[in-house]
């Protein structure tokens, strides 16, 4: 596997998300497997930091300049991943798409406002992703087109392909 720019961002996100946000595989396999793919992601984010020879953290960054930046950075991987739409918390959406289709025009304009608001949240989240891609490039400077490998990772000590496996945790625990 390869491991650009843009895989160490997802990595940010995957870390300050944490395993009880949902964000990303998190939402599957319950508790133990969300903690064991938090530990996986934060491993991941050290490996590459060591590749990349940089942070996207603000408080591990040694350059004041970096630390500006990477604050926003910070703030704006906060931003990007608070959004949400009246439909993000719903695993199957059937019956109640079912009571909007039956609900004349309420659920006619209902359908509307969420098909636009699902719109807003895309382009919001497009907006965030480019300012923290753009944001990462600066940091990284000469760094920003590095390219690491799986091969890369296992010669400094991390193996990626110890990826917790959600057919390995129970789905429910008490």
């Amino acid at each position: 596997m390869n491991y650009d720019r843009s895989a160490l961002v997802d990595c940010r996100l995957h870390v300050l998300a944490g395993p009880a946000s949902g964000f990303g595989d998190y939402s599957r396999g319950g508790e133990a497997f969300n903690e064991a793919l938090a530990a996986y992601w934060a491993e991941l984010e050290a490996a590459l930091e060591r590749r990349f020879g940089a942070t996207l953290v603000s408080s591990r960054a040694t350059d004041f300049d970096a630390r500006v930046l990477l604050m926003l950075f910070g703030s704006t991987a906060h931003s990007y991943l608070a959004i949400r739409t009246p439909w993000s918390d719903y695993l199957e959406v059937g019956l109640l798409v079912q009571k909007l289709d039956g609900a004349g025009p309420a659920g006619t304009r209902v359908r509307a406002a969420s098909d636009r608001i699902e719109e807003a949240a895309k382009t919001s989240r497009a907006a965030h992703r480019e300012m923290l891609d753009t944001l990462a490039g600066h940091v990284l400077g000469d760094r920003a087109d590095t390219v690491v490998t799986s091969a890369d990772l296992l010669a400094d000590g991390f193996d990626d392909t110890r990826r917790p496996d959600p057919a390995d945790f129970p789905a429910y625990e008490d």
